[in-house]
């Protein structure tokens, strides 16, 4: 009898434990100052630092970013404004300005833009 309520306690405990768990969500984030694969990098590897961020792909050509992370964790405005730490433009927010003179030149906008 003990086993059969330890045993109902758990699955209930377990379902209560999964319904709390938030699901991740994917967004695209638009990087127009992204230039090359180094760019590419740099993003990639400061983002996985990032709580609540789960995955990270950069897509130079396109100049977009795509991330997939934990809304209990993080939000939007914080994955752009950490982007922007990194010295990349992140749709509205603009580029750190220490951080973009820093850059390679590679990474840097060509001038004229």
């Amino acid at each position: 009898m003990k086993q059969m309520l330890f045993v109902f306690f758990l699955i209930g405990f377990a379902s209560v434990a999964s319904a709390q768990q938030q699901k991740p969500i994917t967004v695209s984030i638009n990087t127009p100052t992204v230039q090359c694969d180094m760019c590419k990098r740099k993003i990639e590897d400061f983002l996985k630092y990032e709580e609540g961020v789960t995955k990270v792909v950069v897509y130079p050509k396109q100049k977009k970013t795509t991330v997939t992370y934990l809304t209990d964790r993080t939000n939007l405005e914080n994955i752009k404004t950490a982007i922007a730490n990194t010295g990349y433009d992140a749709e509205e927010v603009k580029a750190e300005k220490d951080a973009y003179n820093k850059l390679p030149a590679c990474c840097k906008k060509p001038s004229g833009k």
